[in-house]
């Protein structure tokens, strides 16, 4: 019998840290109040290595980031916590040195690096946490090919290799793209990726997407739907 209580203590604590490691981000982004990050206005926390000036300034983006990403798709529904740091320790905590959404367990989150303190990557996490606020758990899973979710991200991001003048590639980088379907196997370190996903969005009227998440929502399939947006 105490064997038996052994293993299940050994179990339920292996079940957790597992957890703990697997959802490290959402956990960050729900319990980030408690750590030395501070609101410095709602659903926007910073560290100390941001002084009083850069944090109006990012502020400014945030607001011109969500004007940005209306104009594009239409007003947002989704408010994600915005957590910003100019340090480059952080990454355990969900940071990378540019930016990355991820979901907690009750909202959206944006954690923003060095990198990344700026419109452009502002408004690209703000996309990502809109089409995962406007879907459910398995529509995401199963229904959202991560050059979808990566190119109407870089729809709304201006920076210099995204403008579609600087963008050269052909139509075999594109079907490449697109055999892509989970984020784990999207190259994020290759250029060319984001730039095929851009082009593979770019014929969808981008008005349609919040009613094309709908639709996947509702049970529809995603070649159903976006075949007759793009």
């Amino acid at each position: 019998m105490k064997i038996l209580k052994i293993f299940t203590i050994i179990f339920i604590t292996f079940f957790i840290a597992s957890l703990g490691y697997v959802k490290k981000n959402a956990i960050a982004c729900e319990l980030i109040g408690l750590s030395h990050f501070n609101e410095v206005s709602p659903n926007f926390y910073v560290d100390q290595s941001i002084d009083t000036l850069k944090q109006v300034e990012l502020l400014q983006a945030v607001e011109a980031a969500f004007k940005r990403v209306a104009g594009i798709y239409g007003t947002p529904d989704a408010h994600p916590r915005v957590i910003a740091t100019a340090e480059t320790k952080f990454a355990k905590f969900g940071f990378n040195t540019t930016g990355m959404q991820s979901s907690g367990f009750f909202r959206e989150c944006i954690f923003l690096g060095p990198k990344g303190l700026n419109i452009d990557v502002i408004a690209h996490e703000l996309v990502h946490a809109e089409v995962r606020h406007r879907t459910n758990l398995y529509v995401e899973l199963t229904q959202l090919p991560a050059w979808f979710v990566e190119g109407t991200g870089i729809k709304a991001d201006y920076r210099k290799p995204f403008l579609l003048e600087n963008i050269d590639v052909t139509n075999d980088d594109v079907t490449k793209v697109k055999s892509v379907f989970y984020l784990s196997d999207f190259a994020n370190t290759n250029l060319k990726y984001y730039q095929a996903s851009l082009i593979a969005v770019n014929p969808m009227n981008p008005k349609d997407m919040y009613k094309g998440l709908e639709r996947l929502n509702n049970g529809e399939q995603f070649e159903d739907v976006f075949n007759e947006l793009f």
